[in-house]
C-alpha cells in the first residue's frame, strides 16, 4: 500500500479502481440483491448481503485509513522521500521539469538533452527575453579507459541490443550534443551554458530543474525516480551536480558556435580543435555524420 502512495501515476489508478469497485458493490447490495432475493433462499440472501456489507466497510476503511496515514505524515518525513515513476509518466515529468530557468544535465552523451532539453530552453530564452541557464556534465571524450568502459556497459545492457556501441560512436554522440549546445548558444545568446567533461560514467541519469529531479535509466521500459524542490534529495542531488561540475574539465564558453545553416563535417572539426578535445579517432565522415546527427536531432527515447 505504502509504494501505490507513493507514486502519484499508481495512487491515481488506485483510487479509480477502488471507486468503481466501491460504486459497483454499492449498486448489487442495494439494487440488485433486493430483485434476486425473491427467488432465493432467505439463508443465502442473509449470506450474500452479510459478504458485500463487510466488502464495503472493511473496503471503505482501509482505504480511509490508508489515505490518513499517508497524508498526515510529517512534512520531514515526505521530503525524504522519493516517488516511483512509472514508465509512462517519464514524458510528463521531463516536459514539467524543462519549464524552468534553470536545467542541470548529468549522464553519458546527452543524446535525449540535444533533442529535447537544449531546443526548448533555448527557444523559451528566445521569446521571454530572459536567460536561462544550462549545465551539461557528460562523459569525457579524451578519456578512452572511461569511454570504452561505458561502451561495455551500453552493449551489455538490454536497450543496448542491436545497437553496436563501439568507441567512436560513443566520441561522437557526445561531440554532437557538444556542438548543438554551442549552436544553440550561439542562435540564442540568452542561453547560458555550462559544460563540463567528467571522467567516469553512472547508469543513471539526473535531470534537474528549479522544479524537480527525475532519475533515469537507459531502459525507457524501467521506472524512474522523482522528487519535487525544496525536498531533502533535490537539495542533496543539485549539491552533488555542483561538486561533480567542480571536478569536471569545463569547456571554454567563450568559443564561438556555428550556426545551423553553416553546419558542416570541416567546420565542426575546427570548432571541436578550438575546445582543446582530441579528434584523432575521428575521419572526415565521422565529421559530416555528427553534422547529420546534429541536424536530425533525433529523439532516442521517444519520451
Amino acid at each position: 500500500m505504502e509504494q501505490i502512495f507513493l507514486s502519484k501515476y499508481a495512487r491515481k489508478i488506485f483510487f479509480i479502481i477502488t471507486g468503481v469497485l466501491f460504486i459497483l458493490l454499492l449498486l448489487i447490495r442495494l439494487m440488485l440483491m433486493p430483485k434476486i432475493s425473491l427467488y432465493l433462499n432467505q439463508e443465502y440472501v442473509i449470506i450474500f448481503n452479510t459478504i458485500l456489507d463487510a466488502l464495503l466497510s472493511t473496503g471503505v476503511s482501509t482505504v480511509i485509513i490508508a489515505s490518513l496515514a499517508f497524508w498526515l505524515t510529517p512534512r520531514v518525513v515526505k521530503e525524504s522521500q522519493m516517488d516511483i515513476i512509472e514508465p509512462k509518466e517519464i514524458k510528463g515529468y521531463l516536459e514539467k521539469a524543462r519549464d524552468t530557468d534553470e536545467y542541470w544535465f548529468a549522464g553519458g552523451t546527452g543524446r535525449f538533452t540535444r533533442s529535447k532539453t537544449i531546443p526548448k530552453l533555448a527557444t523559451d530564452a528566445r521569446f521571454s527575453n530572459f536567460s536561462k541557464k544550462i549545465v551539461l556534465i557528460l562523459i569525457n571524450p579524451d578519456n578512452d579507459t572511461v569511454c570504452s568502459n561505458y561502451v561495455n556497459y551500453r552493449n551489455r545492457v538490454r536497450s543496448g541490443i542491436k545497437k553496436n556501441w563501439d568507441l567512436k560512436k560513443i566520441k561522437m554522440e557526445i561531440f554532437a550534443t557538444v556542438v548543438s549546445a554551442y549552436s544553440w548558444k550561439r542562435e540564442q545568446p540568452l542561453l547560458d551554458l555550462t559544460i563540463g567533461l567528467i571522467n567516469h560514467y553512472s547508469m543513471f541519469r539526473i535531470d534537474l530543474s528549479t522544479k524537480l529531479l527525475v532519475i533515469t535509466k537507459e531502459d525507457t521500459s524501467e521506472p524512474a525516480l522523482m522528487c519535487e524542490k525544496e525536498t531533502f534529495f533535490f537539495k542533496s542531488y543539485l549539491e552533488d551536480l555542483r561538486l561533480s561540475l567542480s571536478q569536471s574539465q569545463i569547456l571554454n564558453v567563450n568559443v564561438e558556435g556555428i550556426p545551423f545553416n553553416e553546419l558542416n563535417g570541416e567546420k565542426i572539426r575546427k570548432f571541436i580543435i578550438s575546445l582543446g578535445l582530441d579528434i584523432s579517432i575521428l575521419d572526415d565522415a565521422d565529421f559530416n555524420d555528427i553534422a547529420e546527427l546534429v541536424k536530425k536531432g533525433e529523439n532516442p527515447y521517444g519520451y
